[in-house]
């Protein structure tokens, strides 16, 4: 009677879903092969199977009315209603147990999913390969709690140094572009000292030159008439020239004077530019120690960064090796390479912002000057 209850109900169910999509009931049979063709039902060995897992749901919970009665008994009449309306709701239950399992492995596919990102989070600091990160999590399995813990904290320590030597590095590019951009910058700055002024100093000289021009063409004329006057012995001609000569040499002595201060001018303001120039490139040039020191703090880098790979390639070896304390020593060294390998950056960094510092000097002296 159950087993027909349960046909009775996915018949129905068949007739909904028929209704729903559009069909006829003369159209569900040709509906229903179409879905056993594409294995969307599994034929009467699966639903049998599903059959049997619903009677003996049903069982259960029979067993669990009889063992486990309500506080209020029924009557028969009232059981055999209840007993149906499980029946109708058994597809639901169903479903329910059916989703409740698929449910189930999602949490145990996400689980599996966190602690294998949480691995992989732990090698996050130290360049390992995937060999080398299986040899890795195998020593820490293989370990006791204790040396396990010793083991992850070493391993932190690289990992620490490690990401603060990147963080060095990336100060260290930013703050020596910077610097490159400064220095160019200085260095047109310098070269264009006091440009303006000795070109206003210039024009000056020549717009005095330019407008005593005629007084010393007019001079000359004079002076050629009078020498031409005395040539031919004609002392009237002689006296009135001369006259007009004295009267303008003087002019054209505080003419020429004038023109002399010009020049003197300008030629003190370009010494002094000259001299300012000079002393702002000495400044900039305070700068070459720190540069210099940088050169041997670079190669001092170097050296640190070769130890420190020397360092990891022993600590790979030690973890393919599997021995607990070896791989301990080399985490060790490793760190200490690391912790090395920051110092030099840092020094560098440091070094960088000396530069800088010098940069920011003659950046202020030059703003010093007036306009």
């Amino acid at each position: 009677m159950q087993t027909e209850a349960w046909k009775e109900t996915i018949g129905d169910q068949e007739a909904m879903l028929a209704m729903v999509c559009g069909r006829s009931p003369l159209e569900r049979s040709s509906s229903h092969h179409f879905m056993e063709h594409h294995g969307l039902v599994e034929g009467k060995k699966g639903r049998q199977h599903i059959e049997d897992i619903a009677t003996e749901d049903i069982s259960l919970m029979e067993t669990s009315d009889i063992l486990f009665p309500s506080p209020i008994a029924g009557s028969y009449s009232q059981m055999m209603e209840q007993s149906n309306v499980r029946r109708r709701q058994l597809p639901s239950f169903a479903h329910l147990i059916f989703g409740s399992r698929l449910l189930i492995g999602l949490v145990i596919l996400f689980s599996a999913g966190t602690i294998y990102f949480a691995s992989s989070v732990e090698a996050a600091g130290i360049d390992l390969g995937v060999t080398a990160q299986k040899a890795w999590d195998s020593v820490l399995n293989k370990a006791d709690a204790q040396t396990k813990l010793t083991l992850k904290q070493a391993y932190e320590k690289v990992g620490n140094w490690k990401r603060q030597e990147q963080a060095w590095e990336q100060k260290i590019k930013t703050l020596h572009a910077a610097n490159t951009a400064e220095l160019e910058r200085l260095r047109v700055e310098i070269r264009q000292t006091d440009d303006a002024k000795d070109a206003a100093l210039a024009e000056k000289v020549k717009q005095t030159q330019a407008r005593y021009e005629p007084l010393f063409a007019l001079y000359s004329s004079v002076n050629r008439q009078l020498d031409a006057a005395k040539a031919i012995k004609n002392k009237e001609w002689t006296a009135a020239i001369r006259t007009q000569a004295e009267t303008l040499r003087p002019v054209v002595k505080l003419a020429r004077e004038d023109i002399r201060i010009k020049k003197k001018e300008l030629a003190e303001a370009r010494k002094r530019k000259n001299t300012e120039i000079k002393r702002l490139r000495a400044m900039l040039a305070g700068a070459d120690s720190a540069k210099k020191q940088i050169q041997t703090a670079k190669k001092q880098a170097t050296l640190a960064k070769e130890r420190y790979s020397n360092a990891l390639q022993q600590f790979k070896q030690n973890t393919k090796q599997g021995q607990t304390s070896r791989v301990l020593s080399s985490l060790n060294t490793l760190a200490s390479a690391a912790e090395k390998w920051t110092g030099t950056k840092q020094n560098i960094h440091t070094l960088e912002q000396k530069v800088s510092t010098t940069y920011v000097k003659v950046r202020q002296e030059i703003a010093k000057r007036p306009k």
